[in-house]
């Protein structure tokens, strides 16, 4: 039995483990190897979880830096890959300092639909061992590198935007692509890590031209498609600044965030169909318009 932090789901090709703090790690298992895709926060045992579906030898692979996609890693002895460009994000975000201050949100966790506050830990779990867990063994992936799992084929696609060693990882024979977090309804475009709107609008672009069908991401449970795709990139074309509204997380720092909503809707309408936004500082709204 697998960890009862993590809820495991067989889907067409591939397994997804979901846990409290809404974060979602996939595995696809081929005949002769098996392959996981970002370990979340790792507040539970991962790689029970993990083991619990297979026990073919294992890839690892960061779909970019941040804290809730690589702080499980240390869990396991196999090098996990990731982006060149993202190796000192991740060592960052998986360091002691980091590490705190997601347990003490994790304790404090908002489900964002219904605004009541939850503890996304595990009963069992062990503050000082998880702060003192480190990064795991990472090693640099890039763009076109394959792995071959024995009828499964994966292949690593550079999408920089988010941050700017993002990947996503294209699983040629079910025509699905796992992105992590670089795109979806609601996208992080703020931070220092993140490139401009015209690198993520060619990320997208390309994502669109993969013969591909599904995308799937890190928070979303629901299959994006290519027409969700070209709605967040209507999102990334027309993000207005001036029209945004204000935003605050605990990544804000200093410099003024808003959300920038199509057709004027507000972070309220986030889980209404249709939505889609990005989440830009002043400075990253410039660029794209003095194109057109």
């Amino acid at each position: 039995m697998s960890d009862s932090y993590y809820k495991i789901e067989e889907m067409n090709g591939y397994y997804r483990i979901g846990s409290p703090e809404a974060v979602f790690c996939y595995v696809i298992v081929g005949k002769e190897k098996a392959m996981l895709i970002d370990t979340g926060y790792g507040y539970g045992d991962l790689k029970q979880a993990v083991r619990s579906i297979t026990d073919k030898p294992l890839y690892i692979v960061n779909t970019h830096g941040h804290v809730d996609h690589t702080s499980g890693n240390a869990q396991f002895e196999e090098n996990v890959y990731i982006h060149k460009n993202d190796i000192e994000l991740c060592k960052e975000h998986t360091g002691k300092q980091m590490r705190e201050q997601s347990v003490e949100r994790a304790i404090h966790s908002i489900n964002y639909e219904t605004q009541e506050e939850y503890n996304a830990l595990p009963q069992d779990f062990d503050r000082e061992a998880y702060i003192h867990r480190g990064t795991g063994n990472l090693v640099e992936t890039e763009n076109g590198q394959i792995f071959d799992l024995g009828g499964a084929t994966l292949e690593i696609v550079e999408t920089p935007g988010h941050t700017k060693g993002g990947i996503s990882i294209w699983y040629k024979e079910k025509g699905i692509v796992f992105v992590g977090d670089t795109t979806g309804p609601f996208v992080w475009l703020f931070a220092p890590e993140t490139t401009t709107r015209e690198v993520y609008i060619d990320t997208l672009n390309r994502l669109i031209q993969l013969p591909a069908d599904s995308y799937l991401g890190g928070h979303n449970r629901k299959v994006m498609t290519k027409d969700d795709l070209k709605l967040y990139l209507r999102a990334a074309k027309e993000a207005d600044f001036e029209k945004g509204q204000k935003f605050e997380s605990f990544a804000t720092g200093e410099e003024e965030v808003r959300v920038c909503a199509l057709d004027g809707k507000t972070v309220d309408q986030m889980f209404e169909p249709g939505f889609a936004a990005l989440v830009i500082t002043k400075e990253k709204s410039f660029g794209w318009s003095q194109l057109q």
